[in-house]
């Protein structure tokens, strides 16, 4: 009997641990760690920032109870508590990051389709080396425009360069 009990645990305990990537959901689950479209991590833990929603009724992609979230969400900081998978076998299944709503219901946002459509912002991604590019095309411009100070603008160069050159 011990060892079923030992056993059930430490499935449980895998199963919550698991790390999910993007293309590769198989059930509904709860996870700690997930693999992006783009091929970043998001952990459980991570800030996000909302952005910009995607419609004049509020946000397609955040809902909370089934319902949009409401534009006045824009730019606040939330806290990513859980990243579950929702769907089915027939439908596929997707993952949402969560955090904690006004009320009892949790917050959803699905969150490739949100990040790639700009209805949130995650600070921690890795910028491509094109992105990096414009970046610093665009310092360099309010450098020109003497809008940010050299030393702001070598700073992000130095930031910027080594995902520019890899």
């Amino acid at each position: 009997m011990k060892f079923l009990t030992l056993s059930i645990f430490f499935s449980i305990a895998i199963g919550y641990s698991q790390t999910a990537e993007y293309g590769k959901l198989t059930n509904k689950a709860e996870y700690k760690i997930y693999l992006t479209k783009i091929g970043d991590t998001l952990k459980v833990g991570d800030t996000l920032t909302i952005g910009i929603p995607t419609s004049d009724l509020g946000f397609t992609y955040i809902s909370q109870g089934g319902q949009r979230v409401s534009n006045t969400l824009s730019d606040k900081k939330v806290l990513v508590d859980k990243l579950k998978t929702y769907g089915s076998k027939n439908s596929g299944y997707k993952l949402y990051a969560q955090f904690k709503g006004y009320g009892l219901l949790p917050v959803l946002i699905d969150y490739d389709t949100a990040l790639e459509l700009g209805e949130i912002k995650n600070s921690n991604i890795k910028l491509t080396k094109e992105q990096a590019i414009a970046k610093l095309k665009e310092a360099k411009e309010l450098l020109d425009l003497e809008v940010i100070t050299k030393t702001d603008y070598e700073k992000l160069k130095t930031e910027l360069t080594p995902l520019i050159l890899n």
